[in-house]
C-alpha cells in the first residue's frame, strides 16, 4: 500500500491510499469514497478482504479522505474529493498504472458525494459507479426529518457536540471520535444546518449528464435499511439510464462492514458485473 499526499492546505494535508493490483492488468483503478455522513470517518474503513478480492481480480484501489464537516463547508468538501479524483487522472503513471480509467465506488454518504462530483461534471467520468447505500439528495424529504433509529439512542445535547468539533479542518476521523455528532444531527433533524454554510446548496444532476454522461452504476442497499430509506434507491433507479439494484435482507445500514461469506459473496457480485464492463 502507498499513501499519497493529493491535497496541502495551510491546516492540513488531504491524503489518499493506492492499492495496486500485482496482475498485468489493464482494468479501471477502484476510486473508493467513504462515509459517515459527511461529518466522520477515513479513507480506511473499507475492509481489507474486499479490497483484495478487487486486487486479485485486476482491480487496483485508490482510496480518498476528504475534508469533513461541520469544520469545512459542503462547497470545500467537495472540491477536495474533486482534487483527489483529479490527482488520479493526472498521476496514474507515477502509480505504475497504464491508463486512467476509473470506476466510482461510494457507500452511504460516499456515494452521495459520489453523485454530487459528477452533477458538477469531472474532466473525466468514471467507467461505472458503485453506490452502496448511497442517496442521491441530502435535500430528500425523509432525510429532512428526525431519523426514529438515531432518537431511539441516548440524547446527544449541542455541548457534548461542541466539545468534539474542532477548530480547524480535519480530513481524517475514526468513527468513536465523532459518531456522536452524527447521531446530534439525526436525532434534530439539523444534518442539512451542518453540511450545508450561508447560500450552500447541492447540485442537481442535469438530465443531459443523466442521458450522456451518467455511467453505468450497481446499486446495493438493506431493504430495511434504518438509516437511508431504501424506496429512496428505488427512485434513484428509475432516473438512471443504466443501472442494476441489488436488495440486501439486513437490519444494519452498512450490512458489509463486518466481513462475512454472505458479504463476501456480495463483492463477487460487484466484480463480476464490472468484468462484463470492462472487458
Amino acid at each position: 500500500m502507498q499513501t499519497v499526499t493529493y491535497k496541502t492546505t495551510d491546516r492540513t494535508q488531504i491524503q489518499g491510499s493506492f492499492w495496486k493490483t500485482p496482475e498485468n492488468s489493464d482494468k479501471p483503478t477502484i476510486i473508493y469514497i467513504h462515509g459517515g455522513g459527511l461529518i466522520f470517518g477515513n479513507r480506511d474503513d473499507l475492509p481489507q478482504a474486499y479490497i483484495d478480492l478487487f486486487l486479485k481480480s485486476g482491480y487496483s484501489v485508490f482510496t480518498l479522505d476528504y475534508l469533513l464537516a461541520p469544520e469545512s463547508p459542503f462547497s470545500a468538501i467537495i472540491e477536495s474529493l474533486r482534487a483527489g479524483v483529479k490527482y488520479f487522472l493526472n498521476h496514474f503513471d507515477d502509480l505504475n498504472l497504464p491508463n486512467n480509467h476509473y470506476v466510482l465506488f461510494g457507500r452511504s454518504a460516499g456515494a452521495y458525494l459520489s453523485m454530487q462530483l459528477m452533477a458538477g461534471g469531472l474532466p473525466e467520468f468514471p467507467e461505472a459507479f458503485i453506490d452502496f447505500y448511497g442517496f442521491e439528495s441530502l435535500l430528500a424529504s425523509n432525510l429532512l426529518k428526525p431519523n426514529a433509529l438515531y432518537s431511539s439512542y441516548p440524547t446527544v445535547n449541542k455541548a457534548e457536540v461542541k466539545q468534539l468539533v474542532n477548530n480547524s479542518p480535519i480530513s481524517h476521523s475514526s468513527y468513536e471520535e465523532r459518531f456522536l455528532i452524527y447521531v446530534y444531527a439525526r436525532q434534530t433533524a439539523n444534518w442539512q444546518e451542518m453540511i450545508f454554510k450561508r447560500n450552500e446548496t447541492e447540485l442537481k444532476i442535469s438530465p443531459n449528464t443523466l442521458k450522456t454522461q451518467f455511467p453505468p452504476t450497481y446499486m446495493c442497499q438493506s431493504n430495511s435499511d434504518p438509516d437511508v430509506p431504501f424506496i429512496n434507491s428505488i427512485m434513484l433507479k428509475a432516473k438512471l439510464p443504466d443501472a442494476k439494484l441489488i436488495p440486501v435482507t439486513s437490519k444494519d445500514h452498512d450490512f458489509d462492514r463486518t466481513v462475512t461469506p454472505e458479504s463476501l459473496t456480495i463483492y463477487k457480485g460487484v466484480i463480476e458485473w464490472l468484468n462484463n464492463l470492462t472487458r
